[in-house]
């Protein structure tokens, strides 16, 4: 179907709906697309930045404090009393000792203070001396030394100097002796099972221009004095931290079930290139950081509802904001086309009452616009037509009621001088029984025609006037025709004009009798249709030539005896689809319908 004739079809308010409505709400839903992606994408980029800052200022955390642990490693490897007392220059037990109390002892507690956090320095003499410093309890010491590998507890604070052959079947210290680093975090011996992490630091001395490692420094600290995270709320990200060789340095329970649990896909992440990725369908972001000291990187996760929630957020508030703009918008909508279109529905509405013949159609309160101006107009012009219609409707039944005025001035002194002549033969006969005849149905015919000067009568007056008319004719020439009537009484009480049969019937007295002075067989039938009243004269006459049958209903010749007068007093009257139809057979008869509506005149 062609669009353009779709869109002609529609009704006024609909067509009013399309530009008021549709096209502003798409404008509306585009432009809330595409605040939308533009807040979603704001919003993911601040967010990305924000966990980039964490990350960083985690990643500056924890460099801060492995500065500081450093530094204290530092001062302890360059302290000249320590490097003597770990030198293979064996000292006699006085100066040993000295050097124990005056050097050692304060150095040592002095970094073991340095922070408020737990911490335990070991020192490892590669030159084995008989003196050791262990400090713990006695009866746990051998547990302590082989197993827990000097761990503390909480926030204690020790130092142990021993000798290379205490501790020299440990794999960690056979790996880390002559490594000639300075300083090296690592998780060794037990760390990782205890969430430790130590800082190993070669000491070395300076002899013959030669640089000798004498010593091996580790300092142990529990890894949340080095980063810790609260991992009481399920919605806060965490991170975790890794070294080099992908080994997971955050050793807090959790992440360590996390890490068990996607170590696969952690490890593919942590080779690829990407720096962003997303786990388990959507559900937790992952975002890798640079490696920093040490060749570590972190890896952040975070819950993708961290993002999504201020997402679903602006989302909501779009769809509520567009849902109320298209509400506030159908119903603004909605009441000036309801407006508009009521006014063109009255202006419609009353053309259409106009059009069906209701001349007394206005429009009230069309306001002062073009439509009100159109309501005017169409006033304007209903009253003009009006005016034009009454008065020629008035003048055509001024007219219609001259000629059956005439029509009547010229039947009924013929009739009336016909019948006295009548009436004179039947005196000079005796017939008085015939005279009372043809005065009552002289009456009753004069009576009827004048109706007090109505022009509206019943059908039964009608079609007494006709008998009246009939009964004058049978007592003139009754020998020359006969008369049948089928009456259906349920037509009688309804209105009609008044003489519209008797022309028909004085037609067929006139016309229609028979040269061979046979019979004519007049039938005379009124039935009630279901909106109209059918009235049928037939005759078995002579019938109408064809030339002639063409123009009884549109001409006015005298001998027509007012045929056309009828069926134009009629459509007059009643609308054109009443009126007078005549078929006829040469030699056959003919045949007459009047149909009128049915009506009850008050």
């Amino acid at each position: 179907m062609n669009p353009m004739r779709l869109f002609s079809n529609l009704r006024i308010k609909h067509k009013l709906i399309l530009p008021f409505f549709v096209l502003p709400i798409t404008l509306i839903i585009i432009v809330g697309l595409i605040s939308h992606n533009s807040s979603t994408n704001a919003l993911r980029r601040q967010s990305h930045y924000l966990i980039y800052q964490y990350q960083q200022s985690s990643i500056a955390e924890i460099q801060r404090t492995l500065d500081r642990y450093e530094f204290l490693a530092n001062t302890i490897s360059r302290n000249v009393g320590i490097s003597q007392l770990m030198s293979p220059n064996r000292l006699d037990p006085f100066q040993e000792y000295l050097s124990l109390i005056n050097v050692l002892y304060p150095t040592l507690n002095a970094t073991l203070y340095a922070t408020d956090a737990g911490i335990n320095i070991q020192l490892i003499r590669y030159h084995d001396y008989n003196s050791e410093i262990i400090y713990g309890n006695i009866e746990n010491l051998l547990e302590t030394l082989r197993v827990s590998e000097y761990y503390i507890s909480g926030g204690r604070r020790q130092f142990q100097l021993v000798n290379f052959e205490r501790v020299q079947d440990r794999l960690w210290v056979q790996e880390a002796k002559y490594y000639s680093f300075e300083n090296k975090w690592m998780q060794v011996g037990h760390d990782r099972d205890y969430n430790y992490i130590s800082l190993l630091h070669e000491l070395t001395a300076t002899s013959d221009f030669r640089t000798e490692p004498i010593g091996l420094l580790r300092l142990t600290i529990m890894f949340s004095t080095i980063y810790s995270e609260d991992l009481t709320d399920s919605n806060s990200g965490f991170s975790l931290i890794f070294n080099e060789q992908m080994e997971l340095l955050s050793g807090e329970a959790e992440k360590v079930a996390f890490f068990r649990e996607n170590e696969s896909f952690l490890r593919s992440f942590s080779d690829s290139s990407e720096s962003e990725t997303v786990l388990n369908s959507q559900e937790l972001l992952l975002v890798k950081s640079q490696p920093f000291a040490n060749d570590w990187f972190i890896i952040s996760v975070f819950p993708m509802q961290y993002i999504t929630e201020n997402i679903n957020i602006i989302t909501n508030t779009i769809i509520i904001t567009l849902i109320g703009s298209a509400i506030l918008l159908f119903l603004l909508t909605y009441f000036l086309s309801n407006s508009f279109s009521k006014r063109i529905n009255a202006i419609s509405m009353q053309m259409q009452s106009f059009k069906s013949g209701s001349l007394d159609a206005k429009i009230s309160g069309s306001g002062q616009d073009e439509i009100g101006l159109l309501g005017e107009i169409f006033n304007d012009m209903t009253e003009q037509i009006s005016t034009l219609i009454h008065d020629n409707y008035q003048s055509n039944i001024d007219k219609k009621e001259a000629l059956l005025k005439a029509l009547q001035a010229q039947i009924n002194p013929h009739l009336l001088y016909n019948s006295l002549s009548a009436v004179g033969r039947l005196a000079d006969l005796g017939e008085t029984d015939e005279i009372n005849r043809m005065i009552n149905a002289l009456t009753k015919f004069y009576r009827i025609t004048l109706s007090k000067g109505n022009e509206i009568i019943t059908v039964e007056n009608e079609l007494s006037h006709v008998q009246a008319f009939i009964e004058i004719f049978q007592i003139r020439i009754g020998e020359m025709f006969s008369v049948t009537y089928t009456i259906d009484d349920k037509a009688l009480e309804y209105h009609t004009i008044k003489v519209i049969l008797q022309p028909f019937v004085e037609n067929v007295f006139e016309h229609a009798l028979k040269l061979d002075d046979s019979v004519i067989n007049i039938n005379i039938t009124v039935q009630s249709e279901e909106e109209a009243i059918l009235f049928t004269i037939q005759d078995d006459g002579t019938g109408i030539p064809p030339e002639r049958l063409g123009k009884l209903l549109t001409s006015n010749a005298p001998d027509t005896y007012g045929v056309a007068n009828v069926n134009e007093r009629i459509k007059l009257q009643f609308g054109s689809q009443y009126g007078v139809n005549i078929t006829s057979c040469l030699g056959a008869g003919t045949r007459v319908d009047i149909r009128i509506p049915k009506v009850i005149y008050d």
